[in-house]
Parts: structure tokens; sequence; C-alpha cells
């Protein structure tokens, strides 16, 4: 069971290791609502606009770092976002005005999430295709293990100071950063000067202009030429099984993502203090890295989509099931039920996502891919605060039920095209 996690690429093991220092120190985004309604003393709502703020930054961040590391390399992207980022978020406990703490939760967003897609990349780089769930499973298992560490730190942290949080988010990102610095190489293929024939491409004629193009992308998937970004997103546009994918994980992830905004305020509402709030989100953590291992292993006999379609299923059971906790213990409840759906579909959204990938745009497919998390906490996180502010608690999770239902139907939708592409190596 543990062989195809010790046998990943070293430096699979170094980004893993970087991922969870890192992670252990990321109480920034887990206390940001709380910090700014509890100790700011401004709006809920302006708080959960925050986190919205937050997700746009991140999605212009993911498309930007997708695009550079497939143009400039992974490793520069990652250095660049790491070490800009701590140097940012320094700056952050100093600031009382609701414009410039929006403005610089923009900065920090966009220069922070650079670095996922050029991550996700270079682990498909570097590893073969049935080596790749084990590859992000072991990178989840780290970001849970830091999260579980980092939560439970962070609540305890901010009893006594909420600058303790954000220099040591600080700390640790640019910890990160000195270790890509030191321990690890460039994975970017080696590129040939000429491009794919796309539908820019002048020789077509404008009679087979769309079929010629399609074949020419399907034929050069797996080569390593140079693909502009008007040729990239060209493509991805016609690529309907792998967006139709994206926006199955996009509603899942507004579902997720409430656990990192409303959440808290819903448990604030509750009397629950933010060091229990800390501790409730870090059971999260927990089980991840005690299930993680074994259950990926189990789930990896079974076809990957209908994994990652069944987990939303029970995703949304957990988060509906928040409409009648009141108690510690219920609460605890719901997080281990939609624990075990993020336990299913972790390992295995993005390796399908590089399997899908053509090589020339693997960072640029992982950057679409991440701004559904971007995309969610941009609009999921000030949604939901909107609809617990006026309709409350109840209505919000009852809600995040019947979107998980539409997410599954979505992705059982998209199963066949995509188990019919060829993964590329």
């Amino acid at each position: 069971m543990l062989r195809q996690y010790l046998d990943l690429p070293r430096a699979v093991h170094i980004l893993c290791l970087g991922t969870f220092v890192n992670r252990a120190g990321s109480f920034f985004l887990v206390f940001l609502t709380i910090y700014i309604s509890e100790k700011l003393h401004l709006d809920e709502q302006f708080a959960t606009l925050c986190m919205g703020i937050f997700g746009f930054g991140s999605l212009c961040g993911s498309l930007l770092g997708g695009q550079l590391a497939d143009q400039f390399g992974r490793r520069a992207v990652m250095l660049f976002s790491l070490l800009c980022g701590s140097l940012i978020l320094v700056s952050f406990p100093f600031l009382t005005n609701p414009w410039t703490i929006g403005c610089v939760i923009f900065l920090y967003a966009s220069t922070m999430d650079m670095y996922r897609p050029a991550a996700s990349a270079m682990i498909s780089d570097i590893t073969k295709p049935e080596q790749r769930s084990a590859a992000f499973g072991l990178l989840y298992i780290a970001i849970n293990l830091g999260f579980a560490c980092g939560a439970g730190i962070g609540g305890t942290l901010a009893k006594f100071s909420y600058y303790l949080l954000f220099f040591g988010d600080a700390a640790t990102t640019f910890a990160y950063g000195l270790i890509i610095a030191f321990m690890i190489q460039e994975s970017l293929p080696k590129r040939k000067p000429a491009a794919f024939t796309f539908l820019t491409d002048k020789k077509q004629t404008s009679a087979n202009e769309s079929t010629d193009a399609k074949e020419a992308i399907d034929a050069n998937a797996n080569t390593t030429h140079q693909v502009s970004m008007r040729q990239a997103a060209a493509h991805i546009l016609r690529d309907w099984p792998f967006l139709a994918y994206c926006l199955g994980c996009l509603l899942g992830a507004v579902v997720f993502m409430q656990s990192m905004s409303t959440l808290s305020l819903h448990l604030k509402a509750l009397d629950f203090t933010p060091d229990q709030y800390g501790w409730v989100i870090g059971l999260n953590g927990i089980l991840i890295v005690l299930f993680q291992v074994p259950l990926t292993a189990f789930l990896a006999r079974f076809d990957r989509m209908k994994t990652i379609t069944t987990g939303a299923i029970i995703l949304g059971i957990g988060f509906g099931l928040m409409t009648f906790a009141r108690s510690w213990i219920e609460f605890a409840g719901c997080v281990v039920i939609w624990t075990l759906a993020e336990l299913m579909q972790a390992p295995f959204t993005q390796a399908v996502i590089a399997d899908l990938a053509p090589v020339a745009m693997r960072a640029r497919y992982m950057g679409v891919f991440t701004m559904c998390w971007s995309s969610a906490m941009m609009i999921g996180a000030p949604l939901g605060g909107t609809v617990l502010k006026y309709y409350g608690g109840s209505t919000l999770w009852f809600s995040c039920f019947g979107l998980s239902m539409v997410s599954a139907g979505i992705l059982a939708f998209a199963q066949s095209p995509i188990r019919a592409r060829k993964p590329a190596i």
C-alpha cells in the first residue's frame, strides 16, 4: 500500500514537504472572516465579501500562473509567488481601511495562487499516468496534515494576538520558497520552436478549418511544441468534456468553500469560540491524514469518475445535515461525512486533469481547473454570506445539498467522454 507513495520521484516528496510547512502556517484564509468581523469590527457581510475578493485574486493568479509556468517554467513561477506573497502578507496586520484591506487581499491572492498550477504541472511532468493519483493524493495529505496542525495552532494564537497569525503565515510561506530555491529543479519539457496547427493557422482553408485544427491538436497532444495564449484558449474552449468536468467541480467547490467562510460565522452565532471552530474544522485535516493513504489505495481499483461523482453526493449529504446540527458533536459528525467525500475526490480530480491536458498546455489546464476553487471563493463566499445573513443557516445548508446534487449530475454526464480520452504522458 505504501510502495506506490515511496516509489514517487524525489521532487514529489520535496514538494509535499514544502506544502506541509506552508500549510502548517496558513492561518490567513482560515481566520480571515473572524479577524475582519471580530478584531476590526467590520460588517460580517464585508468579511465574506473579502473572501470573494480573495477568490477573484486567486482566479487571476491561477490563469496568469498557468500561462507563465508553461512559458517560463514551473520553478520560477513558484519562487516568485511564494517569496513575494510572504512579503505582502507581512503588511496586512497594519491595515484598517476597508478599501486598502480589499486591495491587499486581491494582491496577495493573485500573487500566492500563481504557484498552484505551476506545482500541479510539475507533479504531472515528473510522474507517469499510473502514478498521478498517488502523487496528488500524497500532496493532499501534506496539505491537510499542515491544515490540521495549523487550524488548531491558529485558533490558539488568535487568543493572544492576530498579528502572530499573519507573521507566522508569512514565515512558513517564505520557508516554502527557500525549499523550492534549494531543492527543486525545473521540470518544464524542452520546447520545439514550431507551434501546433490551430484554428489560427493561415495555411488552412476556411472550409476545413475546424476539422483540420482539431485533428492537428489531437495528433500533437503529447508533443512539447510551444502554444500561444490565444491558441491554448481556443483549444480549451472546444474541449467540452474538460469544461463540463470543471463546472461540476466548481459547484462542489462552492459548497466546500462554505467550510472556510460561512461556517465560522454560523458557529459564532451559536456561541462557538474561535478556538472551538479551529478544532472543528481541524478535524477535517486529521481525518484526511489518517485515512487518505488506505482509502486511496482501496479506491484506486474503481473508476475515477464514478468515485468523484459519488463523492459529490456524499458532500451534499454532509453539508445538508448541518441544517440540524447545534452541538460540537453534531457538527463534528457532519465534518466526518463531508470529509469522506473529500477523501473520495481529492486524489483523483487533478489526476483526471493531468490525463486530459496536452503536455504543452498542462499548466494552463491546471490553471483553469484551479479557477474552480478561485471562482468558488469569489462567488460562493459572498453568496453564502448573503444567504446566511438574510435567510439563516438552515437555508444555506439545504442549498448546499441541492448544489451538490447538480454537481453530481454534471460529473455523471461527463464520465463517458472523459473515460474515452487517452492520458497525456
